[in-house]
């Protein structure tokens, strides 16, 4: 705890003077000093105290400016703001001892009149409509909430709460000003603690009582000593110790994150993966504590702390050897800043995780439960579809054929099929990736005819396929364009040349849960970036949302886009009884019905990618 007012010795006397740390963040940007000072030497030893509060609570504004980028000052402009504060302070006293002050007895009492005034119509509409009062209420709140990214929920029993002890919070405010206006010297600290002791809600957890320091000005002696409302910023973080946690509320975290891991069952490779980095956000932050001691104000901070932290942080090598607590001292710029999408996943992990402990009596409270981020976009801006030029630059001859290196086959047989089949199917990477060649088969169409398909589904024998949800399961007519191509006569002679293979791209390997990911990575890092039309809000992905936007402005009904797109359908009589179309169905309603056109109304001839698919499997 830092003293405000310190004694200055000089020859002959001990005058005061005000002293502020400055925190650790912030020393950078003022030239790398720890502390400043300023005279108090003609100032009254009745105002000492008075202008100590005031100097505190302008240093800490000018902090917060500083801290969030709306000023740039230099130490000696922050001294000559706390110095003409001082002279204000001390043309006042001077005011005083003169008689000529404006704020007199009679103006104290009249400032006091009115505020009880305002006191006594506040309570007086709080009893008469209390109702109405709290409706009015609901909107500051929720502007505050939604400032938090807090999920509002005005029917519930913790918002009823709330909005009860913000009335409490309003009434205790005449109390306060009227000490302020009788110069009581109470602080915006004592206040708090005061509503914090009478709401016992623990909003502002971070006070401490100050301790008892005297200090002797002449023959005065001064209680000045006030908490430091910018503490440094704690390295590690330091854990209050709870007063009692029970034997499952002691377990280490590690231990919980080890048992819930455990119980996870058939999860992919790549979740549990995700998983355990979210949890050990933990342990980064805190080390390996008892499970009962992650409350709210914990959550919070991991929560604060994710945002900060950059995308990549184990790849990138100006971030990969940092730990948590150096790279949220870094200021990292925009672009490399975690991804909201991301950020989310780790709060969700998070969630799911402390929902157990407390289903399991590890913790009484889960501090992560609506925590989220709002997105600030809507699903269907978050995935660019390709415009049909980029589709054309895309699957051009001279490009397509050039990066993929299909004509020599090996790997780069899935570079070459499998953007082609997410173009005419909309299927995902890897649906796409993870075919059997059993999974492309003839279903009955209407009548007689048979139709060639991909059958997506999960198969017990085959756990490593997996499906995204239950509406993924789904059969989807091949486009003729991939036949044109010789995509069955590709399946017909891998079945005939290699009688032992199981998959459709056994060159891909199965790796963090997925075969996808050779593919996505040529596709989005490779391919996209050679042709000048990589964004951040396109990829692999947009293929599936082009087919989508195309069949929309082709006035095809919702429902069949996504039977199609295996997406429900958003009516839970189709949902729950309804089987899927006829494979006739789709393919009339919607896969005959992609075609790629140019902006001069003629379509993308994907003929110059055909290929002797013989000559290049044999």
């Amino acid at each position: 705890m830092q003293k405000y007012i310190t004694l200055q010795k000089s020859k002959s006397s001990k005058y005061p003077f005000f002293r502020m740390v400055i925190p650790i963040d912030l020393r950078s940007k003022f030239g790398g000093s720890r502390e400043f000072h300023i005279s108090l030497k003609d100032v009254s030893n009745s105002e000492l105290e008075l202008i100590s509060i005031r100097l505190k609570q302008i240093t800490h504004q000018i902090f917060h400016e500083v801290r969030s980028g709306m000023k740039s000052l230099e130490l000696e402009d922050m001294k000559l703001i706390l110095r003409t504060e001082v002279k204000k302070s001390i043309d006042h006293s001077h005011h005083v001892h003169l008689g000529t002050n404006e704020f007199n007895q009679s103006s104290r009492y009249d400032s006091l009149k009115t505020i009880s005034e305002r006191e006594e119509k506040f309570r007086r509409e709080v009893n008469d409509d209390l109702g109405g009062y709290e409706k009015e209420l609901d909107s500051k709140l929720e502007g505050i909430l939604k400032s938090l990214d807090i999920e509002i929920k005005p029917s519930s029993l913790p918002y009823k709460q709330l909005r009860r002890s913000f009335v409490k919070l309003y009434s205790l405010r005449f109390d306060w000003i009227k000490d302020l206006i009788n110069e009581s010297g109470r602080t915006d600290d004592d206040f708090r603690r005061d509503a914090d002791e009478k709401l016992r809600m623990e909003l502002f957890p971070e006070l401490q009582s100050p301790p008892s320091v005297q200090i002797q000005v002449g023959d005065q002696i001064l209680n000045p000593v006030i908490e430091n409302l910018a503490p440094e910023p704690p390295q590690p973080y330091r854990v209050q110790e709870p007063v009692q946690l029970s034997g499952l509320q002691s377990t280490p975290v590690s231990e919980c994150i080890g048992l819930f891991l455990s119980e996870k069952g058939d999860v992919r490779e790549m979740t549990i993966k995700e998983c355990k980095t979210a949890l050990n956000f933990i342990i980064e932050e805190f080390g390996d504590i008892p499970i009962g001691r992650l409350d709210r104000e914990k959550g919070t901070l991991i929560r604060s702390h994710i945002r900060k932290l950059p995308k990549n942080r184990t790849k990138i090598p100006k971030y990969r050897d940092k730990d948590l607590h150096e790279l949220i001292k870094m200021k990292i710029p925009s672009e490399d800043l975690i991804h909201p999408t991301t950020i989310n996943k780790h709060l969700g992990h998070l969630s799911s995780f402390m929902s157990w402990c407390l289903t399991l009596g590890y913790s009484d409270i889960n501090p992560f439960k609506g925590t989220k981020l709002k997105k600030n976009t809507i699903a269907k801006d978050e995935r660019d579809p390709f415009t049909e030029k980029e589709i054309k630059e895309i699957f051009s001859k001279e490009n397509y054929l050039f990066y993929t290196n299909v004509e020599n086959g090996g790997f780069g047989l899935p570079y070459y099929w499998v953007p082609l089949i997410g173009l005419f199917s909309g299927l995902r990477a890897n649906e796409i990736c993870s075919l059997y060649l059993d999974n492309v088969k003839t279903f009955d169409g209407n009548g007689r005819r048979k139709v060639w398909c991909f059958n997506i589904l999960e198969e017990s024998e085959r756990p490593e396929k997996r499906l995204k949800n239950k509406s993924s399961r789904r059969i989807v007519p091949i486009h003729d364009t991939l036949v044109e191509l010789g995509f069955l006569d590709y399946l017909k002679l891998l079945k005939s040349s290699y009688p032992e293979r199981k998959r459709v791209f056994e060159e891909l390997p199965f790796r963090n849960g997925s075969y996808a990911r050779n593919v996505s990575r040529f596709f989005n890092d490779r391919y996209l970036p050679k042709l000048g039309i990589k964004k951040s809000s396109n990829g692999f992905h947009s293929l599936r949302h082009s087919i989508i936007d195309h069949l929309k402005q082709k006035g095809v009904e919702i429902h069949y886009i996504n039977e199609m797109m295996g997406h429900t359908s958003g009516n839970i009589d189709l949902d729950r009884y309804g089987k899927g179309y006829n494979p006739d169905i789709i393919y009339n309603k919607c896969v005959k019905k992609v075609l790629f056109e140019t902006s001069h109304a003629r379509g993308i001839d994907f003929n110059p990618l055909k290929l002797n698919w013989k000559k290049i499997i044999q």
